[in-house]
């Protein structure tokens, strides 16, 4: 008998979102199909950024009338306010694209995909998916719980000291977890997977798929110029479903 194969960590998820950049800017059809969806990912992440940052500001005010401790919980709580709204911020503009113009990203999907397989990305593009009446909502269920984890994130980190770090680390996670999930969004429609058993896919595959997001949504999280990178790690996504995924279900 065969020794069993370990699945696919952390690390492989790194590795592949590395394979995955350089072959998107080595493939001139994921130039063509970019365009597009970083223009409108642009501009509603910097809106989403001045919103979440306004807002964190405003409800922390700071008049010099503090005690030298509440002054610095202030500091302290605005600065993981800021980080958690600039990680947040981008994460919710994909959501929300996905949900208004789920074309954009499925081109820029499978203009990955062929960049490894192109049979297998004819499979893909051969398949009617699934319907938009269902997609929809799955959408705003899932970008339901991603608010509600990040509003759990900030409370955390109004707790003294150890929260303004274990806040931010609670969302990095959280954001590394949803971008995975939100970059196989194409995939998942495409085999018309419903959220119980898209739960389920990311439950299983976990490690890779934080691993290869966690790159692209810290990335992602610099103003202005983290949005131009929703197109690479969308095309890149190509990588880590046919090297990683689909190849440990194959087993």
């Amino acid at each position: 008998m065969e020794p069993e194969q370990e699945k696919p960590g952390v690390g492989a998820g790194l590795r592949a979102a590395g394979r995955g950049v350089r072959r998107v800017f080595g493939t001139p059809e994921v130039g063509r199909t970019y365009v597009q969806l970083v223009a409108v990912l642009f501009v509603l992440a910097g809106a989403l950024d001045v919103l979440g940052v306004w807002a964190v500001l405003h409800f922390t005010p700071i008049d010099g009338s503090e005690s030298w401790w509440a002054w610095l919980g202030l500091w302290l709580l605005r600065v993981a306010g800021v980080i958690i709204v600039v990680l947040a911020a981008p994460i919710i503009a994909l959501f929300t694209t996905n949900t208004l113009f789920p074309v954009l990203g499925e081109r820029v999907f499978l203009a990955g995909v062929r960049a490894v397989d192109p049979q297998r990305a004819e499979q893909l593009a051969a398949i009617e998916g699934m319907p938009l009446r269902v997609s929809i909502p799955q959408n705003l269920i899932r970008m339901a719980l991603f608010l509600g984890l990040s509003v759990a994130s900030f409370a955390v980190s109004l707790i003294p000291v150890v929260g303004a770090v274990l806040g931010p680390v609670m969302q990095v996670y959280f954001t590394a977890r949803a971008l995975g999930w939100e970059l196989l969004d194409p995939y998942f429609e495409k085999l018309d997977m419903r959220f119980d058993a898209q739960q389920g896919f990311v439950k299983q595959h976990r490690g890779p798929l934080v691993g290869f997001a966690l790159p692209f949504s810290l990335a992602m999280s610099i103003p202005l110029v983290g949005p131009l990178l929703f197109g690479v790690a969308q095309a890149a996504t190509g990588t880590l479903v046919l090297e990683i995924i689909e190849r440990d279900a194959a087993r």
